[in-house]
């Protein structure tokens, strides 16, 4: 057998390092792994890279209307490890609109939000540009969502149909965990709502002020409300590259079932897909 000379065994030395990095430990990886270990694994690799991009899509669609009524394509960058931005592209037309309005600067709202990771949390740093879609940017954090179903009861069991080279993972959360998973991404929405109001309301008059804070608790107490009452169930498809153990897409649907203001029911769905890229 050759022997490796100084240099290429430090250089054989840093390479095998930077693998069991990616993996989390050395032998840890395994593409034959069962599901539920086969989940973690990924997730403790994909925490362990400083760096990646991700682009996404994502649209409702209500029973009454089996057409997606409106839909949003953003894309997302990590770097340092734990600082990460989220930016969108909103049409300003229904997502089902026969023939697509010609591309301009007023047809579209851009909008950008930045998160840290802090003690295993996304904590939100700031938004910029269109409000109401910067303020949601949050609920398609991937990464988010992925903490969520590491800690979150659920079943996981192995989907058929994935391409070669891939294992694709379908994940069922809890309907209970699910509907309170919700619960907490609306309230940090509603949250952010509040504090953007606050710093609105301090160059209104005391009555501005007092409309925006009785308008603030009126709708927290609606949603609140809703959701007391609503049914959520939550599917994830995790795509998992066997090879490097890179997750390769999440797509999820969540459907929540709820009675409307009028005491009537409805159903959404929201669906979304996301595309990592190292």
């Amino acid at each position: 057998m050759q022997k490796l000379k100084p240099g290429r065994l430090a250089a054989a030395f840093l390479l095998s390092t930077s693998i069991c990095l990616w993996l989390g430990g050395c032998g840890l990886w395994n593409p034959n792994s069962e599901p539920e270990a086969l989940f973690k694994q990924t997730l403790g690799g994909l925490a362990g890279k400083d760096s990646f991009r991700f682009t996404g899509k994502a649209a409702i669609r209500t029973e009454s209307n089996k057409e997606f009524r409106e839909s949003v394509a953003y894309e997302g960058i990590l770097t340092e490890h734990d600082k990460l931005t989220i930016r969108s592209m909103l049409p300003a037309q229904p997502a089902n609109a026969k023939k697509p309005k010609q591309v301009t600067v007023s047809n579209f709202h851009a909008a950008e939000s930045g998160f840290r990771r802090q003690d295993g949390e996304w904590v939100h740093l700031f938004s910029e540009g269109n409000g109401m879609l910067s303020t949601s940017l949050a609920r398609f954090n991937p990464l988010a969502q992925l903490d969520a179903i590491g800690r979150l009861p659920k079943q996981i069991k192995e989907a058929s149909g994935a391409a070669r080279g891939t294992r694709v993972l379908r994940i069922e959360l809890n309907p209970t965990a699910a509907r309170g998973w919700l619960a907490e991404q609306l309230e940090e929405e509603m949250g952010v709502i509040r504090q953007q109001a606050n710093q609105a309301a301090q160059i209104g008059s005391s009555r501005d002020k007092r409309e925006l804070a009785d308008a603030w608790k009126k709708g927290d107490a609606q949603m609140k409300q809703m959701l007391d009452q609503s049914e959520v169930g939550m599917v994830y498809y995790l795509t998992i590259d066997k090879r490097s153990g890179f997750p390769l897409k999440l797509s999820s649907e969540t459907n929540i079932r709820y009675l409307n203001l009028h005491n009537q029911e409805e159903e959404e769905s929201l669906i979304n897909d996301v595309s990592f890229i190292p």
